[in-house]
Parts: C-alpha cells; sequence; structure tokens
C-alpha cells in the first residue's frame, strides 16, 4: 500500500500542478474546471477508501496552499467526494471493464455538479460569505461536463495505480 500511496503522491502532484498552471488559468463560461476534485472521485472509485481519502486531502491542501482560497475548504470537498465514490467503488459500480460505457462518466459528472454546491456550502459554514462571485450553476453544469469527457481517463490512471496496490498487497 505504500508504494501505491507513493504513486498517488506523485500523480497528486501533477494533477495539482496542471490544476494550477493550466485550468486555473482556463476558463469555460467563466468557471475553472477543477481536476482537483476529479482525481478524488477516480481513485474512490477503485474501492480503495483509504488511499481515495489519502487522495482526496492531499489534492485538496496542496490545491489551497497555492490558491487564495480558505485553506481546508478544498480539502474537505475532496474527502467528500472521495468517500462517496469509494463507496460505489466498492460495489463495483464504476469499474471501467464491467460496467457500461457511461456508467463511470455518469458518476464523475454528477460528483461534478455536486462539487461546487459542496464548496460554496462549506465556505458558508466556515463564515465565508465571498467565495462565490459567478454563478453556482454555472459552476455546477460547466465542472459536470468537463468531469464527464475526463471521467474515463483520470480513472484509468487511477485503476492502474490501485492494480499496483493490490499486488504488492499479496
Amino acid at each position: 500500500m505504500s508504494q501505491a500511496r507513493g504513486l498517488i503522491t506523485l500523480i497528486t502532484l501533477m494533477v495539482v500542478g496542471v490544476q494550477l498552471a493550466v485550468f486555473t488559468q482556463l476558463r469555460f463560461a467563466g468557471v475553472v474546471v477543477m481536476l482537483v476534485w476529479l482525481w478524488p472521485v477516480a481513485v474512490g472509485l477503485t474501492g480503495l477508501t483509504s488511499l481515495a481519502l489519502f487522495t482526496g486531502l492531499l489534492s485538496g491542501i496542496l490545491f489551497d496552499a497555492q490558491s487564495a482560497t480558505p485553506f481546508g475548504l478544498s480539502a474537505l470537498v475532496g474527502l467528500a467526494l472521495a468517500y462517496f465514490a469509494s463507496r460505489l467503488g466498492k460495489e463495483g459500480v464504476g469499474d471501467l471493464d464491467s460496467a457500461a460505457l457511461w456508467v463511470t462518466p455518469a458518476l464523475a459528472a454528477a460528483a461534478g455538479f455536486v462539487a461546487p454546491l459542496l464548496y460554496v456550502i462549506s465556505g458558508v459554514f466556515a463564515l465565508d460569505f465571498s467565495l462565490w462571485h459567478g454563478s453556482l450553476l454555472d459552476s455546477m453544469l460547466v465542472n459536470a461536463a468537463a468531469f464527464f469527457v475526463l471521467a474515463r481517463p483520470m480513472t484509468r490512471v487511477a485503476f492502474a495505480v490501485s492494480a499496483s496496490a493490490m499486488r504488492v498487497r499479496r
């Protein structure tokens, strides 16, 4: 499991780097696509809960440390998404080989739709009411569409890492 955790750490560093260098500069309908929320969902769909939670926490903390967001809110959203995705992953719902072709992208799209709402609600509980300047619905729809498109490639990487973890565990 430590080998998988090391690989997850390296990939998470790359995902956060791409998020900060590329995706925070790109705007689709004025919205930033949050890869740091998709990556924990992809790892969660492997069914490895502890690895998914580690990914959600790490990606959120690394992103929040480098951006002008309240520290810990992205990690909280990442943890919630990773947990629920791992519950589905344990049931085999998001398996890329045995599920229908549209299942994994649809699950990721649902996560992309809910993630901005979780972020704004978490900000209200953190007493930060200035988190949202644009349309929440636009952010939910753009992230859902982007997660739908990017889900299969990111989940393939997550399944490859989880397969290495399973080989080490045996």
